[in-house]
């Protein structure tokens, strides 16, 4: 059997020896394919919800009450802001580097966000910190309302979108957003829509939205008058 596998090995021009060192190549690297994987995947941490599902536990409202926020059927809905209710409501936990999914759908005309790395401030969250834009992209009154740097998925103010990637009201959509360091990844519906790096934007920019050069802050959900609901909300570190 070895003098005929030398033939046929010499038909194609190549040596036993070359043979077995080529499959000894292959299979090791095949043995080292798990590991590598392993520590690739090392660098983040176990999901952790943010929501339980029941109640608004971690969660509390900055510059008012939160009563206008219901976990119903297991959502967390905000039904609309009223007078004396906070125009958004921040985790208790702080997060410098992460990796952050959201699923959300809202009615028609909704104009909302979610905030990162945001202190607990009363005014101007989404630059004292940043927001990622949250919007009915459907409704033809804020289309001509709102400029490209406020159109869904914008860094709000700061970078439009890269893309449309919103569906319609009623929808469910998936955000994901990755920051490490001062690296920014969001996609939205698997569509990317921004990829920046927080410290590259002009020094007027950086100036009227400090919120770009901090390092960590809070998870936040922005309530504004029209209905946005949320049935998962978590979160996992990133080393």
């Amino acid at each position: 059997m070895k003098g005929s596998s030398n033939k046929k090995l010499k038909r194609f021009g190549i040596s036993r020896r070359r043979f077995m060192k080529d499959v000894f190549v292959t299979v090791g690297a095949m043995t080292l394919m798990p590991v590598l994987n392993l520590s690739v995947a090392e660098d983040r941490g176990p999901w952790i919800s943010l929501f339980n599902g029941k109640d608004l536990a971690g969660w509390n409202g900055v510059n008012g009450t939160s009563t206008n926020w219901k976990v119903v059927n297991g959502l967390l809905i905000s039904t609309g802001r009223k007078q004396g209710n906070a125009s958004w409501i921040a985790h208790e936990h702080v997060f410098d580097d992460f990796e952050l999914e959201v699923e959300f759908r809202f009615e028609a005309g909704c104009n909302s966000g979610i905030f990162f790395r945001t202190p607990l401030v009363e005014k101007s969250p989404a630059y004292l910190g940043n927001e990622i834009q949250i919007a009915d992209m459907s409704d033809s009154g804020l289309q001509e309302k709102l400029s490209p740097h406020r159109h869904m998925g914008a860094l709000y103010t700061v970078a439009p979108p890269a893309l449309d990637a919103a569906k319609k009201p009623g929808e469910w959509h998936r955000m994901n957003v990755r920051c490490v360091g001062a690296r920014c990844h969001v996609s939205i519906n698997n569509q990317v829509v921004q990829d920046v790096d927080l410290t590259s934007f002009s020094d007027e920019m950086k100036e009227s939205h400090p919120g770009l050069l901090r390092k960590d802050g809070h998870i936040g959900l922005q309530s504004k008058e029209v209905r946005i609901e949320f049935r998962s909300v978590r979160i996992r570190e990133v080393q």
